[in-house]
C-alpha cells in the first residue's frame, strides 16, 4: 500500500476515535434533575440555603445533577399568571410551592408534575388531597396544621402580655382557607380566656401600616399576624409599625421575631423547606406523591425577643424563658 494512503488511513482511524470520546462522556454524564420553587413572595435565604443543604445531603448538587429555578408573581398569582405556566412549560421534574395560594395556582397548571407543598394550612379542606395518610393524585409535601397551633400562640401571648381585654387579629384575605381555621382557633381561646377580638385584612406594606393605625386607634393590647409568606416577607416593616405604635405582635414565624416582634410559636420554616427534600428525592426515585403521607409539623418552636420586650415595658416571666426554645437578648 502507498505510504501516503497508509498515512491518511491512520489519519481517518484516529479521527474516528476522536469523535467517537466526547459522545461515550455524553452518555456518562449524570441526569440533570428539574426543580422549580413557587412562592407568591420571594423565600427566604436561609430557607433557600436550608433547601440547597438538605438536597446537597441526599446527593442532589447544583450545576451537577440539579438544577433550581426559584420563581415568584408581580403582585399576586392572579395578576401575573404567566409566573406559572412558564414554569410547568419548562417541563420541571418537581414543583416544590410554598403556601396555599401556590398550589391553588400551580394545580390549575398541571395534573401532572408532581408539587411538594410546604406550609399548607388545610391541604384536605383546600380540595389537595384526599388525606394526609394517602394523598392521592400529584400533591404531597409538608402542612401547618398541628393540632391547636393557633389557640396555644394565643394563650402565650395573653401570659406575655397580661390584662390584654381585646387583641388585634391581622390576616390575609387572599390565604383564606388556613386563616379561616387559624382565626377560629384564636378566637375560641380568647373567648376562653375573656376578650375581644378584632380582626383586619392586610397583605401589602400600605395595608400593614393602615392597619396598625385602625387598631391602634381601636385600643388593643396586642396583635396577632396569622402566619402567611407575606408576613415573613414584610418581617421588618411589620416590627417598624408594631414598634411605632407600642403594640406588642405575636406571629407563627421566628424571622418575625428576629426582625424584632415580641413572641412566635410555630413550625421552623427552614426545617420544613428542609424537610421537603424527603419529597424530592423520593419522588425523583420514582415514588408517586399520592402515596407519600403529607408530614405535620415535628419541630414547633417558642421565640421571645428580649429587647422588644423591655421596649414596650414587659416582664418576660423566668419560666417562659425557660422553656422557650429560643430567647433573642
Amino acid at each position: 500500500m502507498p505510504f501516503d494512503r497508509l498515512k491518511r488511513r491512520k489519519f481517518l482511524t484516529l479521527l474516528g476515535g476522536a469523535a467517537a470520546l466526547p459522545l461515550a462522556a455524553v452518555a456518562q454524564q449524570p441526569k440533570v434533575w428539574r426543580i422549580g420553587v413557587l412562592a407568591p413572595v420571594p423565600p427566604t435565604p436561609a430557607a433557600l440555603t436550608a433547601f440547597r443543604d438538605g438536597l446537597r445531603g441526599r446527593g442532589y448538587v447544583e450545576e451537577q445533577n440539579l438544577s433550581i429555578d426559584v420563581r415568584w408573581p408581580q403582585g399576586s398569582f392572579d395578576q401575573d399568571p404567566s409566573v406559572v405556566t412558564e414554569l410547568v412549560n419548562r417541563n420541571v421534574d418537581v414543583i416544590v410551592a410554598w403556601a396555599t395560594q401556590t398550589v391553588i395556582a400551580v394545580r390549575r397548571a398541571t395534573s401532572t408534575i408532581p408539587i411538594v407543598m410546604v406550609g399548607v394550612g388545610d391541604p384536605v379542606g383546600s380540595g389537595f388531597i384526599a388525606s394526609l395518610a394517602r394523598p392521592g393524585g400529584n400533591i404531597t409535601g409538608l402542612t401547618n396544621i398541628s393540632v391547636e397551633l393557633s389557640a396555644k400562640l394565643m394563650e402565650l401571648f395573653a401570659e406575655l402580655v397580661p390584662g390584654m381585654k381585646r387583641v388585634g387579629v391581622v390576616r390575609n384575605p387572599n390565604n383564606p382557607v388556613y386563616t379561616t381555621m387559624a382565626l377560629r382557633e384564636i378566637e375560641d381561646a380568647a373567648r376562653k380566656l375573656n376578650m375581644q377580638v378584632q380582626v383586619v385584612n392586610a397583605q401589602t406594606s400600605d395595608e400593614f401600616e393602615r392597619a396598625f393605625v385602625q387598631l391602634s386607634a381601636e385600643s388593643v393590647g396586642g396583635v396577632v399576624m396569622l402566619g402567611d409568606p407575606g408576613v415573613v416577607e414584610q418581617s421588618r416593616r411589620i416590627a417598624e409599625l408594631a414598634q411605632s405604635a407600642r403594640l406588642p405582635t405575636a406571629f407563627q414565624r421566628r424571622e418575625n421575631v428576629d426582625a424584632g416582634g415580641l413572641l412566635s410559636y410555630g413550625p421552623d420554616l427552614n426545617d420544613q423547606f428542609r424537610q421537603a427534600t424527603f419529597y424530592v428525592d423520593r419522588i425523583l426515585k420514582s415514588e408517586k406523591p399520592a402515596e407519600l403521607p403529607v408530614m405535620q409539623p415535628t419541630k414547633v418552636q417558642l421565640v421571645i425577643n428580649l429587647k422588644t420586650a423591655k421596649a414596650l415595658g414587659i416582664t418576660v416571666p423566668l419560666i417562659m424563658q425557660m422553656t422557650a426554645d429560643e430567647v433573642i437578648e
